[in-house]
């Protein structure tokens, strides 16, 4: 039987960021309770599969992925009109 890990939320609140080290290097999610009633579960947000490299290292690595299965990304954009009323001024004035 999987046992999580239960935490009182006065001690989560307390050592939140221990927490989320704790269950980010571990990968099992831990249950915060109150007043012995459970309220949100903590979960990793990568497994270990997603960390072994199917996230790119680095926004760079996504840029290239785009630019290779759309073409290259082109220097100058044209923004839409916005639309200019009395609570909304020009920003341009």
């Amino acid at each position: 039987m999987y046992y999580m890990r239960v935490v009182k939320l006065y001690d989560a609140k307390n050592r939140f960021s221990e927490l989320c080290e704790t269950v980010a290097r571990s990968g099992e999610p831990c249950l915060v309770t109150r007043r012995g009633k459970p309220i949100v579960r903590l979960v990793p947000a990568l497994t270990v599969a997603d960390k072994a490299g199917s996230f790119p290292a680095s926004v760079w690595d996504t840029v290239a992925e785009g630019q290779t299965r759309y073409g290259p990304i082109k220097d100058e954009i044209t923004l839409p009109p916005r639309a200019v009323g009395k609570n909304r001024p020009s920003p341009l004035d």
